[in-house]
């Protein structure tokens, strides 16, 4: 199930720079913003982690879908630090994962893909906007995205003169003599942004500046300005009566009225209404939309950025560009994970992690799900620990590779060290996610079953079911172990493989009421869509490790299971969001939030009792957790 390093091709920072001038970079962002406009991307919100003053997590999901074969799809992870002096840095990655089997095939440095790219789509912008004889352009800000932007333009109209500005003027001129010998165009600084304006015809805002730098009584008719420095809310780079005078057109209507701080500013004083966002660059480009519609009009771009731009141009590079040998970032193959990280190391780090979790020393986002094509799904699931790393898993799910002989879930765990924000390794996610899964039951197996529990049930023959008995095994002194599948002949030949692995009688059942009627433990780790588990059949003092379905959705048990169980979930929130046995119960009527009684951590903590009486049934459902899967990799990548 894992991938070999070799397999995943990886470009830092110089290999991005070395690998993706903007004569790529400008036609594939501009195929992405046509796809994004035009109803072919599938992407979320960016999402956020606070990791204290002045540092963020950044999570940036999208997928290219409805081509003519399965799209690229994968997200961005960037962390943010300010330094308290206005400059921030920015580390993280670019990942990548096919569209036909799911696969992780590309890594690539974040800050330096994020650079081009977002040059590249001022330029794309600039193209479909400014006036074909538009000639001078003014720079305001001398930062990296200056110096970008002044390279991405050049290839997009003729100019024959650069103007500059920025708050240090000795560093202004320094970065004017830069940008000529970059570029071989005149460039001059000049000493406030309404001087460098002044006789502009295409003009970019570049800053960190929390408040407008620019204003619309500077512009001249038939300006054009590419807004990019502000990425948030809190942050204006130009004044309302810019906004208000202008066509206004975005990468993406959405994330504008949400993010977009110069919009919402003027909005907000009454300038104006969302109707204002007159198009999205990509339809204007498709041609759907007018762009400029005279001369002398001032038209106006917002650039947020978007992680669709950025997987464009990191799948450019992975087709393109030649693959980089022996990557510096570390990289924790599957069969690694297995040597590496057994059971006996991973429950104990497993029940850390949901103590920690209970005590509110972590913090995770509900997990994020994107649609793809062919009914797979893209699994998004951000979180950190308070005293360890931050980061993501990202899981590919597709179903039907089970029968293509492949995995079903394929994917990377992205680790960050919290002091410096920088990424610190890889690790694959199909062979963690499969160890800590049934390392989380085992552990509300220990907490919740009884002592004397000795007769294990699986509902499924897949890695699951192998890597849950293994799990319990090391809980629970067990005697023997039942399994029950929908195909009775790959059933058999689990129990079989299973019995001689574990020295134990394990039989196939012709049914899952045969397979549960006399099991002291029961694990349900099937990809069932309706229940297969039915509360009649479940003994007093049995408890229920209910694992298979980890959406609102499917459903493994019935109702009359959830109902006269204990209930105890690895974490309240999520499965009041997501715990499709729970929610549909709760739909039906039959029970209440108060019904989902503690998290796993809390009965870790001893903050409350898990099972109270030997005749009761317990039962605990798993979602999953991001908290598990970064505690279970981070030792992976400690060094010895």
């Amino acid at each position: 199930m894992g991938f070999a390093p070799s397999g995943l091709a990886v470009f830092d920072a110089a290999a991005v720079h070395a690998g993706l001038g903007y004569d790529a970079a400008i036609p594939a962002v501009r195929q992405a913003m046509v796809a994004l406009s035009t109803g072919r991307v599938r992407q979320q919100l960016r999402s956020f982690i606070g990791l204290g003053a002045g540092r963020t997590f950044a999570i940036m999901p999208a997928a290219f879908v409805g081509g003519e074969r399965p799209g690229y799809f994968g997200a961005k992870l960037v962390s943010v630090y300010n330094d308290g002096q206005g400059r921030k840095a920015h580390e993280g990655l670019v990942v990548l994962f096919d569209g036909a089997s799911g696969r992780p095939i590309c890594l690539a440095d974040a800050a330096e893909v994020t650079a081009i790219r977002t040059a590249a789509a001022s330029a794309v912008a600039t193209g479909a906007l400014a006036r074909p004889d538009a000639d001078t352009l003014a720079v305001v800000g001398i930062g990296r995205q200056a110096l970008a932007h002044a390279l991405a333009l050049k290839a997009v109209r003729p100019l024959r003169h650069i103007r500059v500005w920025g708050r240090d003027p000795a560093r202004a001129r320094a970065f004017a003599a830069e940008v000529q010998a970059a570029t071989g165009v005149d460039t001059q600084a000049y000493d406030t942004a309404q001087e460098a304006v002044a006789q502009a015809a295409i003009v970019c805002t570049v800053t960190a500046a929390t408040d407008p730098v620019l204003r619309g009584a500077w512009i001249a008719p038939g300006t054009h300005v590419n807004v990019v420095g502000s990425s948030g809310p809190a942050q204006a780079e130009v004044d309302a009566d810019l906004v208000a005078a202008s066509r206004f057109i975005v990468d993406h209507r959405e994330h504008v009225l949400v993010h977009g701080g110069e919009f919402l500013r003027a909005k907000a004083a009454g300038a104006i209404s969302d109707d204002h966002i007159a198009a999205e660059i990509g339809a204007v480009l498709a041609g759907e939309t007018p762009g400029r519609q005279t001369a002398e009009q001032i038209t106006l771009y917002k650039s947020l950025g978007h992680a669709v731009q950025d997987l464009a141009a990191t799948a450019w590079l992975y087709e393109n560009a030649p693959h980089p040998g022996n990557p510096s970032l570390p990289i924790v193959d599957g069969h690694t994970v297995v040597d590496r990280l057994d059971y006996d190391t991973c429950i104990p780090i497993v029940r850390q992690a949901m103590t920690a979790l209970s005590n509110g020393e972590t913090q995770q986002l509900p997990r994020g799900v994107l649609p793809l094509d062919m009914g797979h799904m893209f699994g998004v699931m951000p979180g950190a620990l308070d005293d360890g790393p931050f980061g993501a898993k990202l899981v590919a799910v597709f179903p039907d590779n089970f029968d293509k002989g492949l995995p079903s879930h394929q994917g990377v765990i992205v680790l960050f060290d919290r002091d410096s924000g920088r990424p610190v390794g890889v690790v694959d996610g199909g062979k963690v996610t499969a160890i800590r899964t049934a390392a989380a039951s085992a552990v509300a197996t220990d907490a919740l079953a009884r002592p004397e529990a000795r007769t294990l049930a699986l509902l499924g023959y897949g890695e699951q079911a192998l890597t849950h008995a293994r799990a319990i095994a090391r809980v629970r002194r067990l005697s023997r172990v039942t399994v029950w599948g929908r195909s009775p002949a790959r059933a058999a030949a689990f129990a079989a493989t299973l019995g001689e692995e574990l020295g134990l009688p394990v039989r196939a059942a012709a049914s899952a009421q045969e397979a549960v009627v006399d099991a002291d433990i029961v694990c349900t780790v099937t990809a069932a869509r309706e229940p297969i588990l039915n509360g009649a059949w479940v003994a007093p003092g049995t408890h229920v490790n209910v694992v298979g379905s980890s959406i609102a959705g499917p459903a493994e048990v019935d109702h009359d299971l959830v109902m006269r169980s204990r209930f105890i979930a690895d974490c309240r929130e999520h499965v009041l969001r997501q715990g499709a046995e729970f929610l549909r119960a709760k739909a039906a009527g039959l029970i209440g939030d108060t019904h989902v009684v503690a998290e796993i951590g809390e009965v870790l903590a001893g903050r409350v009792e898990g099972r109270q009486s030997a005749e009761q049934v317990t039962l605990y459902k798993s979602l999953g957790h991001v908290v598990q899967d970064l505690a279970a990799a981070w030792p992976l990548l400690k060094k010895d």
